[in-house]
């Protein structure tokens, strides 16, 4: 039922076939009639071939259309579902199922059993694009039995006459007898076929199919992503979110208490810990929450979808993306906060401040590249050359950040290009100057008692605090100082140019999205061809 509401809303018929029933009495009786009742609450995917098949021209009717043109809809259909489905469209034209009278069905089908052959009102017979027979039914052993091949007693037409006019490529000599026998049946219709009937008084061509406004796709295919995938969809979020939960609590029990394990910075952990989060643990998520909505099977469906022209691509990117939106943003957020709280950094300095401004900044961030991933999957023909391509992506982007290596030790053209657009090179060092500014670290390191620094009072020996460390000087060590640490000299807040690079990803995807599809279509037609 899902599946005929989506294409009820994405095809209407003309308003001179508007059907007498409404749109749900039109869709009660194609699912009573073709036998779907008892596969209302199932999936299409485990659908039989004969019930996918029915549906799939339940959707098509829906259209109301005046001609029906159908390639080979009884495949894989057994002959009690044959019978079914031919008699049922010989009704739908006779105006049944609550539709109009006088239309045509135009079908191809295999050899039919003769039960099917006496159903149909019209037949034509073709071989190597050029007419055998065309005409009525009942017309067609008598003008075969004319032309000197009459059917066998007891033996199917349509197998007889279909094998009448096939190539016999088993030997030479029966190659030729069949070629020259096929010859001379097409010049023989060609001189008997009856010259065509003067057409009458100019008259309405059948209306066209309406195609859906923007308002109907927007509102179909946002019903398709968020509630008929539906719970499939979820379950893949909610297996997503578990997994980031986990990944954050194995990073938070590795850096446990950061305050309190380094409060000398002396094993730059505070730097681990961002970059871990930002482009170690972090970029294995990405492939799950963007690589898995790219190359699955509703791109497939979309694919489809598009080709018959229900709606458009940028409509299914725009959808698809802003459908994802709240999800990915509570994956992410799954995996920020356990691991942050676990650390102990946000309660540093005299306020405990600093969870909010941490969890925008690494929002941004994973959003930024999200996006990034996303456009570059829409790139990719395939899974992996989009793994790979991320891959690839994430390392140079990890790479200029400013931590694993020296900004000192990096090529001028990656330190002064690249990092203008990697996310984690203007993210990082905001990040790094709270956790070692100065009040941060009096606080943490106030607790931490230096048992060389000892002072004698009064013949009684009292050990002192540890100075504070120097965090300026540890963040110029590590060539994160803001703001020099930053690719390029700006007034405004660092997290700007990673929302802008979020914003031109988004908007480059649907045109990367139309180039992979003319790419697909273009190796489909290199295919065909050789």
């Amino acid at each position: 039922a899902q599946t005929l509401a989506f294409y009820s809303i994405l095809r209407k018929p003309h308003l001179n076939n508007v059907p007498k029933v409404s749109v749900l009495d039109q869709m009660g009786l194609l699912i009573e009639e073709l036998g779907l009742a008892q596969v209302l609450d199932t999936k299409v995917s485990s659908l039989t071939a004969s019930e996918l098949q029915r549906l799939n021209l339940a959707c098509h009717l829906l259209a109301n259309t005046e001609i029906l043109v159908l390639d080979r809809p009884t495949a894989h259909m057994d002959i009690f579902d044959t019978f079914f489905l031919v008699e049922f469209l010989r009704q739908w034209a006779g105006g049944g199922t609550g539709g109009l009278s006088g239309r045509i069905v135009i079908l191809t089908l295999q050899p039919p059993t003769y039960e099917i052959f006496t159903m149909v009102s019209r037949v034509v017979l073709i071989s190597g694009g050029r007419l055998m027979y065309s005409g009525r039914r009942r017309d067609m052993l008598p003008y075969f039995s004319t032309a000197d091949y009459p059917c066998p007693a007891y033996k199917n037409p349509s197998d007889y006459y279909l094998d009448l006019v096939t190539l016999d490529d088993l030997s030479a000599e029966a190659m030729l007898e069949s070629s020259q026998r096929i010859e001379q049946l097409a010049e023989l219709f060609r001189r008997r076929q009856e010259p065509l009937s003067d057409p009458g008084p100019p008259q309405a061509l059948p209306g066209k199919t309406k195609v859906a406004n923007i308002c109907s796709q927007f509102t179909a295919v946002f019903l398709r992503q968020s509630v008929y995938c539906q719970p499939s969809s979820l379950c893949q979020w909610i297996a997503h979110l578990l997994l980031a939960c986990v990944l954050s609590l194995v990073v938070g029990a590795v850096f446990w208490d950061l305050p309190s394990s380094d409060p000398l910075l002396l094993q730059a952990d505070r730097l681990g810990y961002h970059y871990t989060m930002m482009c170690v643990v972090g970029a294995t998520l990405l492939p799950l929450v963007a690589i898995s909505r790219t190359h699955d099977t509703d791109r497939l469906a979309a694919e489809s979808d598009i080709k018959d022209n229900l709606y458009s691509r940028f409509m299914y990117i725009f959808v698809a993306t802003l459908v994802s939106v709240p999800a990915s943003v509570l994956v992410w957020l799954g995996f920020i906060i356990p691991a942050y709280a676990m650390t102990g950094l946000y309660n540093q300095g005299p306020s405990s401040d600093g969870f909010h401004p941490y969890i925008g900044y690494m929002l941004v961030y994973l959003c930024t590249l999200q996006c990034l991933v996303t456009l570059l999957s829409y790139l990719c023909p395939g899974r992996l050359s989009a793994a790979l391509l991320t891959a690839l992506v994430v390392l140079g982007i990890s790479l200029v950040c400013g931590f694993p290596v020296h900004r000192r030790d990096l090529p001028i053209t990656l330190d002064t290009h690249l990092a203008v657009i990697s996310p984690a090179r203007w993210i990082l060092p905001p990040l790094a100057a709270r956790e070692y500014a100065d009040d941060a670290l009096v606080a943490s390191s106030a607790q931490h008692i230096c048992k060389k620094n000892q002072v004698q009072r009064q013949d009684i020996i009292v050990q002192l605090p540890c100075p504070s460390p120097d965090g300026v000087a540890a963040l110029s060590y590590h060539g994160l100082q803001l703001p020099g640490a930053l690719p390029l000299s700006l007034s405004y807040p660092p997290y700007i140019p990673p929302l802008v690079l979020a914003v031109a990803c988004l908007l480059l995807i649907p045109a990367a999205y139309i180039f992979s599809s003319r790419c697909y279509k273009l190796k489909n037609r290199r295919r065909n061809k050789y």
